[in-house]
């Protein structure tokens, strides 16, 4: 299946520049220039508009762009459905997981992925949530790890684990003692409010963690006078520990962090919140054989730590 010329078109549009796109597609820029040209009088219209050096899609070339990623999906497809057929289990996958949790949720997984599927290539991307589901969207990606907040409609999303949100505050703090055990939350439970003149330790706003704590803070009535504002989500947990405010973590997080002095792990809010850790991928796309047998290793492989952690938290709090 020969789709060069979507090919060239879209990389033409995601560098923005002959230069950079020629390079990309390993070919000469006057051999990019005159194929454009030769696409463009056979359309009757030019697909991008040339400020010097710059390329930007007409309406147009929008258009043709929209078709064309969707021309080489179903092409991506098509090859990955040829060679189970030709070979059995062979392909790649491309995986956007947040740098928070792929050093210790990757090698575990590939380790046994690989074993059963030797002829399959993982390919992983660390970043963001917001890059990684651009890069979904343009195709740069088959799978994306993810914090669900908000669901893009245009994404299909497979539930992983659910993953507790809990507080943290160092263990030497007077309020600890107000602490007590009720159904259905993970830890001790303790009131925020009774936090209301501390140093709120928070993420970035866009971060999902922020997220989730400004809905518990809201639960409890709660805006505090005091906040700093730290992207690095290990960073407040080690400052939580040594006094510095009060701070919000994931329990997965938390599994593998190194105290000098722990902190204390606390539920809060009216209900246990938990942040749902999903694979997203594209709507309406066949996912190979291979690409759901990875969603499904993930997910035993984060119910197993969630679980452990749950458990562990359990017996260490009870000496509260």
């Amino acid at each position: 299946m020969n789709l060069k010329e979507q090919q060239y078109i879209v990389t033409l549009a995601g560098c923005g520049s002959m230069t950079q796109a020629a390079k990309k597609l390993n070919i000469t820029q006057p051999a990019l220039s005159s194929y454009l040209a030769g696409v463009e009088n056979s359309l009757g219209y030019p697909l991008f508009e040339r400020t010097g050096k710059a390329l930007r899609p007409t309406y147009l070339g929008e258009l043709y762009l929209e078709k064309a990623r969707k021309i080489l999906a179903l092409g991506e497809e098509f090859q990955q459905q040829r060679e189970q057929v030709l070979h059995g289990y062979q392909g790649r996958i491309r995986v956007g997981i947040p740098i928070r949790r792929s050093p210790h949720l990757i090698p575990s997984a590939l380790k046994i992925f690989r074993s059963r599927f030797p002829n399959v290539e993982v390919v992983v991307q660390e970043g963001n949530q917001r890059a990684m589901t651009e890069m979904l969207r343009e195709d740069q990606l088959d799978l994306m790890l993810c914090n669900l907040v908000n669901q893009e409609g245009e994404l299909e999303y497979e539930h992983l684990c659910w993953d507790p949100v809990i507080f943290l505050v160092q263990s030497a703090h007077p309020c600890c003692r107000y602490a007590r055990y009720r159904d259905t939350f993970y830890h001790p439970w303790i009131d925020l409010r009774e936090f209301e003149q501390e140093i709120f330790i928070l993420q970035h706003q866009g971060q999902s963690l922020r997220q989730y704590s400004d809905q518990l803070l809201e639960e409890a009535g709660l805006s505090p006078q005091r906040i700093t504002q730290i992207r690095n989500i290990e960073t407040a947990a080690q400052m939580a520990a040594n006094g510095l405010g009060v701070s919000f973590c994931l329990e997965s997080y938390f599994r593998h962090m190194m105290f000098i002095q722990p902190p204390y792990r606390f539920s809060v809010g009216e209900r246990q919140l938990a942040a749902d850790f999903s694979a997203a991928y594209r709507r309406g796309r066949q996912l190979p054989e291979y690409t759901v047998q990875f969603i499904h290793l993930l997910k035993n492989l984060m119910e197993m730590e969630v679980g452990r952690m749950v458990e562990m938290d359990k017996s260490v709090n009870k000496n509260l």
